[in-house]
């Protein structure tokens, strides 16, 4: 159940980004942008040659190891992990990790990136859907293990200790027993 939840997660992640990159750069010129949501979303066709955030890491070679690191550590976890919520969340982080390393090696070193979110002159970095994706599976790892901890199974249950109404007592429990409340 859970490498199906990790397997399926992962390829729809990567599809959705995909499919989302090629459709905007079907619908928009270099530079251009649309509407979406007002002022608060929208979708404009960018390239970015460095990190996430617009970060720079160092040299080119630096944005294909990195990823790559990032997809053997999170195979090596998400084979380890346990439960159906885990899988999902490392499953999304691997599919947008893969969704923009395919970006770089299609793109020679850019990565899409067409969503921007804004609020009255305010405006974030603008992202695609493999950002939103490792970004929401890391969310959903933390919330797991920060706020919501499943509940560790519980030791089974000692047998009740012999009482005097119990057959299988022996009259020497019994006056064990009574010595120990006679205190």
């Amino acid at each position: 159940m859970r490498r199906g939840c990790f397997v399926w997660s992962a390829v729809l992640a990567l599809f959705l980004d995909q499919v989302s990159k090629i459709v905007v750069y079907g619908m928009l010129v270099p530079g251009d942008s649309m509407r979406v949501i007002g002022s608060v979303l929208r979708f404009l066709r960018t390239e970015n040659n460095q990190g996430v955030f617009g970060w720079s890491y160092g040299p080119a070679w630096i944005y294909y190891v990195l990823p790559l690191l990032g997809i053997v550590l999170v195979f090596w976890f998400a084979l380890r992990s346990t439960g159906a919520w885990p899988a999902i969340a490392y499953g999304l982080i691997l599919g947008g990790a893969v969704g923009n390393l395919v970006d770089r090696i299609r793109l020679g070193g850019r990565v899409i990136d067409f969503i921007g979110v804004g609020w009255r002159g305010w405006h974030w970095y603008t992202f695609n859907l493999a950002d939103a994706f490792v970004v929401a599976g890391i969310i959903m790892l933390a919330g797991r293990e920060f706020l919501w901890r499943p509940k560790p199974a519980t030791a089974p249950a000692e047998p009740a200790p012999p009482t005097a109404g119990n057959p299988e007592s022996s009259d020497q429990d019994i006056s064990r027993q009574q010595l120990d409340h006679a205190d």
